[in-house]
Protein backbone atom coordinates (compact mmCIF):
# COMPACT_ATOMS: atom_id res chain seq x y z
CA UNK A 1 0.00 0.00 0.00
CA UNK A 2 2.87 2.11 0.61
CA UNK A 3 4.51 1.73 -2.87
CA UNK A 4 0.73 2.64 -4.45
CA UNK A 5 0.87 5.91 -2.31
CA UNK A 6 4.31 6.90 -3.19
CA UNK A 7 3.80 6.50 -6.73
CA UNK A 8 0.90 8.70 -6.67
CA UNK A 9 2.44 11.36 -4.56
CA UNK A 10 5.19 11.20 -7.80
CA UNK A 11 3.05 11.69 -10.47
CA UNK A 12 0.96 14.33 -8.38
CA UNK A 13 4.20 16.18 -8.63
CA UNK A 14 5.30 15.26 -11.99
CA UNK A 15 1.53 16.76 -13.01
CA UNK A 16 2.70 19.92 -10.95
CA UNK A 17 5.69 20.26 -12.54
CA UNK A 18 4.80 19.79 -15.79
CA UNK A 19 1.51 22.66 -15.36
CA UNK A 20 4.12 24.95 -13.82
CA UNK A 21 6.82 24.53 -16.38
CA UNK A 22 4.55 25.61 -19.08
CA UNK A 23 1.91 27.37 -17.59
CA UNK A 24 3.49 29.39 -14.85
CA UNK A 25 1.90 32.84 -15.48
CA UNK A 26 -1.61 31.07 -15.57
CA UNK A 27 -0.62 29.24 -12.31
CA UNK A 28 0.11 32.05 -10.32
CA UNK A 29 -3.12 34.50 -11.85
CA UNK A 30 -4.86 31.18 -10.72
CA UNK A 31 -3.73 31.06 -7.03
CA UNK A 32 -4.16 35.01 -6.58
CA UNK A 33 -7.69 34.46 -7.79
CA UNK A 34 -8.44 31.58 -5.57
CA UNK A 35 -6.57 33.73 -2.59
CA UNK A 36 -9.50 35.92 -3.17
CA UNK A 37 -12.27 33.51 -2.46
CA UNK A 38 -14.20 32.88 0.69
CA UNK A 39 -12.81 29.48 2.62
CA UNK A 40 -16.80 27.91 2.22
CA UNK A 41 -16.45 28.65 -1.38
CA UNK A 42 -12.87 26.55 -2.07
CA UNK A 43 -14.58 23.98 0.38
CA UNK A 44 -17.63 23.45 -1.90
CA UNK A 45 -15.41 23.44 -5.34
CA UNK A 46 -12.97 20.98 -3.30
CA UNK A 47 -16.03 18.89 -2.55
CA UNK A 48 -17.54 19.15 -5.54
CA UNK A 49 -14.12 17.78 -7.61
CA UNK A 50 -13.49 14.73 -5.25
CA UNK A 51 -17.10 13.51 -5.66
CA UNK A 52 -16.61 14.00 -9.39
CA UNK A 53 -12.84 12.16 -9.60
CA UNK A 54 -14.31 9.47 -6.95
CA UNK A 55 -17.30 8.81 -9.50
CA UNK A 56 -14.48 8.97 -12.91
CA UNK A 57 -12.98 6.45 -11.20
CA UNK A 58 -15.97 4.12 -10.50
CA UNK A 59 -17.12 4.58 -14.12
CA UNK A 60 -13.10 4.00 -15.29
CA UNK A 61 -12.73 1.01 -13.64
CA UNK A 62 -16.33 -0.64 -14.44
CA UNK A 63 -15.47 0.34 -18.03
CA UNK A 64 -11.75 -1.22 -17.87
CA UNK A 65 -13.13 -4.46 -16.18
CA UNK A 66 -16.23 -4.93 -19.28
CA UNK A 67 -13.20 -4.45 -21.78
CA UNK A 68 -10.54 -6.90 -20.09
CA UNK A 69 -8.55 -5.26 -18.67
CA UNK A 70 -6.23 -7.81 -16.58
CA UNK A 71 -4.38 -5.06 -14.41
CA UNK A 72 -7.09 -3.11 -13.54
CA UNK A 73 -7.27 0.61 -12.27
CA UNK A 74 -4.60 0.13 -9.21
CA UNK A 75 -1.31 1.65 -9.49
CA UNK A 76 0.12 -1.46 -10.21
CA UNK A 77 -1.37 -1.43 -13.60
CA UNK A 78 -0.72 1.71 -13.66
CA UNK A 79 3.21 1.30 -13.45
CA UNK A 80 2.74 -1.74 -16.08
CA UNK A 81 1.34 0.80 -18.33
CA UNK A 82 3.91 3.45 -17.99
CA UNK A 83 6.46 0.61 -18.00
CA UNK A 84 5.06 -0.95 -21.15
CA UNK A 85 5.02 2.62 -23.18
CA UNK A 86 9.27 3.15 -21.88
CA UNK A 87 9.78 -0.36 -23.55
CA UNK A 88 8.24 0.75 -26.41
CA UNK A 89 9.80 4.37 -26.36
CA UNK A 90 13.07 3.24 -25.79
CA UNK A 91 12.76 0.19 -27.65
Amino acid sequence: MAIELLTFLGLVIVVEGVLLALFPAALVRMMHDMAAQPPERLRRIGLVAAVCGGAFLLVLSGWLADHGATAGLGFRGLRAWFAQGLSVITG
